[in-house]
């Protein structure tokens, strides 16, 4: 969690400050965040983070591979294929190759869940609990991912996936130990 809060402080403060300074200036920058860990699930979560890095992979790499015109499955391995080439940008390393992998798979999963669900509820509109567990699943799957983005290594990834699922037990306060 320190991780998750750490990157997105950090990449949305430079934004803000490249943002506002050139407002100083009289030249007016896109924002790049849009309080992404409040999205309601992977897509709304790459509209809202770095945005222009979305926009760039959606018009350079995802459109010209077809976008969703041909197809749905075909639509299904382009945002793979976008989504592994975004992680090959921030790195030559299979941790980083595997986070765009698995941002693809998420995005591929979420289009999936949203045409079945169309489907079978044609006429249904998210509710409050629905939006809620949403939020919370996005959430979760990001701070998985982002596990990715930081270990040095495929193995340290898995050690700490390991320690993130109670592998190496779980360690509580003294005080909220002794209250329980």
């Amino acid at each position: 969690l320190g991780y998750t809060f750490q990157l997105y402080f950090d990449f949305s403060g430079y934004s803000d400050m490249a943002v506002g300074l050139g407002w100083l200036f009289g030249v007016r920058l896109p924002w790049n965040f849009d309080s992404p860990y409040k999205a309601i699930n992977i897509q709304d979560f790459w509209r809202r983070w770095h945005i222009t890095l979305s926009l760039f992979m959606r018009d350079y790499v995802y459109f010209p591979l077809g976008g969703s015109r041909r197809g749905v499955y075909r639509s299904y391995v382009n945002l793979i294929t976008t989504m592994l080439l975004c992680g090959l940008w921030h790195g030559a390393n299979w941790t980083f190759v595997l986070w765009g992998l698995l941002h693809g798979v998420y995005l591929a999963i979420h289009r999936l869940c949203q045409l079945a669900i169309s489907r079978l509820y044609p006429r249904s509109n998210p509710a409050g609990i629905t939006i809620f567990i949403s939020s919370g699943v996005t959430f979760l799957a990001v701070v998985w991912a982002w596990v990715l983005f930081r270990a040095p290594t495929l193995s340290s990834a898995k050690e700490m996936w390991w320690a993130m699922a109670g592998g190496n037990g779980l360690v509580l306060p003294g005080g909220l130990l002794a209250r329980m």
